[in-house]
C-alpha cells in the first residue's frame, strides 16, 4: 500500500567544486552512482523545466545544485527498448530491443552494471514495472536485482505488473541499510513506474491533483526521491554520489490525438529531463547541448573514471555539464509499436538540434525551434532538408543490428504487458503490396480500442460494442478479434468465446495466448474433453511455456483426476522451478486431500520465494484454523488483507474466522468487500447472508442466498434455509 505521508526534501547542503577533467580515478576515490529513471514523465511537467502547477521540490532542488539538460531526448516511446538504451548507450538500432517483452539485451551489449561491477562497484536495482523484469536481461551485471511486484485482485488488472514509488522506495532503503563491502562505491539504479497509466495519485494527492492526475503521480515521485536522497544524507553519502535523474520516455496526454504514449515519435513522448547533482557539477548551470539517453552511460562512467565498452553509440556530455562547449549530435528515433501491435507502418526519426524528420507514409518535417509542438508539416515546402535528414536516417537503418534474441512471450508474460496498455495482436496478412496505414490514420482508432481492452473483463456489452465498431473499419485488427473473445468469456457465453477463437484457429492466427484462452473456454463450457485437446496440443506446441500446464491441471481437477493435476504442476515446476502458482496448485490438491504438512511445505516455499504473496499467507492462515490456532490464523489472515487489500480469498477467510468467533458487526464489511472483490462465489455470498442473518437483517440474508442457488442450484442446505427465512 502506498505511502500517505509525503515527505519534503531533507536540507541537503553538498560543497562542490569545479575541476578539470582528471586522469582516471582511483577505486577508492570513485563516487556513488544513483541513476534514477521516472517512467512516462514529461520535461515539460516538472518545476525546474517551467511547470507552474508542478509540485516537484525534490528534482527542482536536484537541478538547483546541479546541471539540468534543456533538452534531452529518447529514442523510443517504450519502457524496454528505452531503458535498454540507457543502460547500454546503444540505440535500439544497436541494441536490437524493439518492442516491451518480446526481446532480451543482447549479451554482446554491456550494460551499466556489467561496467560497474567489473570496476569493482557493488551494483543493485529496484525496479517497478513489468516491461522491466528479469526475464527481459535487465538484471545482467546486477549483484541484486529487485523486480518483485506486488500482486493485487483488481479485475482491471492482470496482477504483478506495477509496484508504486513507496514500495520500491522502501525496498531500495532496506539494500542501503545493509552491510556495506568495505569502501567499495556503488552503483544504484531506481526505476519509479507511477507516472505511467491509469493516473491514480495517492492519498491527499489524488483530491489535490484531482483535475491533473498525472501531476498528482509525478510528485508522489518526488516524494519518495526525496526520501531516498534523505537516506543518503544521514548516511553521509550523498555528498560523494552522483545521482542522475531522467526518463525512458514522455506521455502524449492526448496532442496528436495518443493519450498515452508508443505510438508516435513526437516530442510529446521523447522529451525527457535530464538532471545531474554531485561531485564535480556547479550549481544552477543550464546546458543547451542536445543530450540523448544513448549519453547517459558515457556520461556515468566518465565522471567514475572508467572507459566505455567498444560499441557504444552515445558520448559523454561532462563537458557540456561543467560548461564546456559542445556540439549538438543527432538523435535516432522510432517507434515499431503501431507495426508490431496493429499492423500499421513503423516510425523512424531522425532529429538535430532544430529539425526533425519523420519517416512515415505521410512523410513529415518539423522546425523545432519554430514548432516546438510540431503542429505544422513543413516537407513539402522544405524537400532539400528532408531530403539532407532522410540519408542519414537510411543509413542508419542499413547499419542496423539483427533484433535481439527473442524473448519467452507466454501468455502470462503477453496478459501482463497488455494489463500495462501494451496490447499486442498484429494484423491479418495484408495482400501483395497493399499499403500499410499510416499510424496518424489509425490514432483516431485508439480510444475505441482503448475502451474496448479497459472494458473486456469488467464491461462486456462495452468492449463488444467498441471492438466490433473498430473491425467494421479494420477488419484484419486481430487484437479487436481477440479481446471481443476475452469479453465473451467475461460475459458467460464461453461457447461464443470459442466460436471466434476458432475461426482465428482456422485462420491460422492462433497464438500460444489465444490457445490458453481457448482451452480455459471450453474448461468453463463444460467441454472438458476438446479443452484438454487443445490445451495438450499447446503443450507439445509451446514446449518452454507452463501455462498449458496450468490450465491443463484445472481441467484435470475440473474431472477430480487429482492425480493428473498433480503430475501438471510438477511438469510446470520442472521447466519453471519454483514456479508459485505450480507450488500454490500442490498446495492446494494437498490441503483438499488433508495432507496438511505437505500442503504447509508448499506454502512455505512460496513465502521463502515471495515474503509478500497474500495468498499462500491465506492458505497458512486456512491451516492454522485447521490446527485450532485461531489467533494466529486471524493475524495471517489480517496481514493477507493488508498486503493485498483487494484480495478476495483473503476477504473472505477472515470474515469467516470474524464471524466464526462471533464478530459479526466486524466480519459485516469484510464479506462486502470480498464479493466487490471477485469473483462473486456462493461461497461468499453464502457468508454473507449467515452473517445478516446473525445481525437480523432477514431481508438482506434473503437477498444473498438466491444469488447464491442462482450461482449454485444444487445447495439443499441453503435452499432450506432461505424457506425457513421467508416462509415460502
Amino acid at each position: 500500500m502506498r505511502l500517505r505521508l509525503l515527505l519534503a526534501l531533507p536540507a541537503v547542503l553538498v560543497s562542490v567544486g569545479c575541476r578539470e577533467r582528471a586522469a582516471p580515478v582511483a577505486p577508492a576515490a570513485r563516487p556513488n552512482v544513483l541513476l534514477v529513471t521516472i517512467d512516462t514523465l514529461r520535461a515539460d511537467y516538472l518545476g525546474c523545466y517551467g511547470r507552474a502547477a508542478a509540485a516537484t521540490p525534490t528534482i527542482d532542488a536536484l537541478a538547483g545544485r546541479g546541471v539540468r539538460f534543456a533538452t534531452a531526448v529518447a529514442h523510443v516511446p517504450l519502457t524496454g527498448p528505452s531503458h535498454a538504451s540507457i543502460l547500454t548507450g546503444r540505440t535500439p538500432l544497436g541494441h536490437g530491443f524493439r518492442d516491451n517483452g518480446g526481446y532480451v539485451i543482447p549479451a554482446e551489449a554491456k550494460t551499466a552494471a556489467d561496467d560497474f561491477r567489473q570496476a569493482g562497484y557493488r551494483t543493485a536495482a529496484f525496479v517497478s514495472g513489468f516491461p522491466l523484469d528479469r526475464r527481459f536481461g535487465f538484471d545482467r551485471g546486477f549483484d541484486a536485482y529487485d523486480d518483485h511486484l506486488p500482486k493485487g485482485n483488481d479485475p482491471r488488472r492482470t496482477p504483478y505488473v506495477e509496484r508504486f514509488a513507496d514500495g520500491t522506495t522502501d525496498a531500495a532503503l532496506r539494500w542501503l541499510a545493509g552491510p556495506a563491502t568495505g569502501t567499495r562505491p556503488f552503483f544504484l539504479w531506481v526505476h519509479y513506474y507511477d507516472p505511467h497509466a491509469p493516473y491514480e495519485p495517492p492519498g491527499p494527492l489524488g483530491e489535490r491533483f484531482r483535475s491533473s492526475p498525472y501531476d498528482g503521480e509525478i510528485a508522489f515521485v518526488d516524494s519518495q526521491l526525496a526520501r531516498l536522497l534523505g537516506a543518503l544524507n544521514d548516511k553521509r553519502q550523498l555528498a560523494r554520489t552522483l545521482v542522475l535523474v531522467t526518463a525512458d520516455h514522455g506521455e502524449s496526454l492526448g496532442e496528436h490525438g495518443e493519450g498515452t504514449h508508443g505510438l508516435f515519435v513526437y516530442d510529446a513522448t521523447l522529451r525527457v529531463p535530464w538532471i545531474m547533482a554531485g561531485p564535480g557539477l556547479d550549481p544552477g548551470r543550464v546546458a543547451s547541448t542536445v543530450a540523448r539517453s544513448i549519453d547517459v552511460l558515457p556520461t556515468l562512467l566518465d565522471y567514475a573514471g572508467l572507459a566505455p565498452a567498444p560499441g557504444i553509440e552515445g558520448r559523454s556530455l561532462r563537458p557540456a555539464a561543467e560548461g564546456r562547449e559542445m556540439s549538438d549530435a543527432p538523435a535516432y528515433a522510432e517507434s515499431l509499436y503501431a507495426e508490431r501491435e496493429f499492423g500499421w507502418a513503423p516510425l523512424h526519426a531522425w532529429r538535430t538540434a532544430r529539425f526533425k524528420l519523420i519517416d512515415a507514409p505521410r512523410p513529415e518535417l518539423y522546425d523545432l525551434d519554430a514548432d516546438a509542438g510540431e503542429r505544422t508539416n513543413r516537407v513539402a515546402e522544405l524537400p532539400d532538408r528532408a531530403a539532407e535528414l532522410r540519408r542519414p536516417l537510411q543509413a542508419a537503418l542499413s547499419a542496423s543490428a539483427p533484433p535481439a534474441a527473442a524473448a519467452s512471450v507466454d501468455p502470462e508474460t503477453a496478459a501482463r504487458l497488455a494489463a500495462l496498455g501494451y496490447v499486442g495482436g498484429g494484423h491479418a496478412p495484408l495482400a501483395a503490396g497493399a499499403p500499410r496505414r499510416d499510424p496518424k490514420d489509425g490514432v483516431r482508432l485508439m480510444p475505441r480500442i482503448n475502451r474496448g481492452m479497459s472494458a473486456a473483463r469488467i464491461d462486456p456489452p462495452l468492449a463488444i460494442r467498441e471492438l466490433s465498431a473498430v473491425l467494421a473499419e479494420d477488419p484484419g485488427l486481430l487484437i479487436a478479434r481477440r479481446t471481443i473473445a476475452v469479453a465473451y468469456a467475461s460475459a458467460g457465453k464461453h461457447d461464443q468465446a470459442v466460436a471466434e477463437l476458432r475461426r482465428l484457429e482456422k485462420e491460422g492466427q492462433l497464438t500460444a495466448e489465444d490457445a490458453i484462452v481457448l482451452g480455459d473456454n471450453l474448461r468453463f463450457a463444460g467441454r472438458l474433453q476438446e479443452a484438454a485437446e487443445v490445451l495438450q496440443r499447446a503443450a507439445r506446441d509451446y514446449p518452454r511455456f507452463p501455462q498449458p500446464w496450468l490450465s491443463l491441471a484445472e481441467v484435470h481437477i475440473k474431472e477430480r483426476k487429482t492425480a493428473e493435476a498433480a503430475a501438471d504442476y510438477q511438469r510446470v515446476l520442472a521447466l519453471v522451478p519454483d514456479h508459485i502458482e505450480a507450488l500454490r496448485g500442490l498446495g492446494d490438491l494437498a490441503l483438499v486431500d488433508g495432507r496438511l504438512d505437505e500442503a504447509a511445505t508448499r506454502y512455505g516455499r512460496i513465502l521463502e520465494v515471495d515474503p509478500a504473496d497474500a495468498g499462500a499467507m491465506t492458505k497458512m492462515g486456512v491451516l492454522r484454523m485447521r490446527a485450532g490456532r485461531a489467533d494466529e490464523a486471524m493475524a495471517l489472515f489480517r496481514k493477507a488483507v493488508e498486503r493485498e487489500p483487494k484480495n478476495g480469498e483473503a476477504l473472505l477467510y477472515l470474515a469467516g474466522a470474524l464471524a466464526a468467533g462471533g464478530r459479526s458487526s466486524e466480519a459485516l464489511p469484510l464479506f462486502e468487500r470480498a464479493l466487490e472483490a471477485g469473483p462473486r462465489s456462493s461461497m461468499a455470498l453464502n457468508g454473507l447472508a449467515l452473517t445478516r442473518l446473525a445481525l437480523g437483517d432477514r431481508s438482506g440474508a434473503a437477498a444473498a442466498f438466491r444469488e447464491s442457488l442462482k450461482l449454485d442450484p444444487h445447495q439443499p442446505d441453503v435452499a432450506r434455509t432461505l424457506k425457513e427465512i421467508t416462509g415460502s
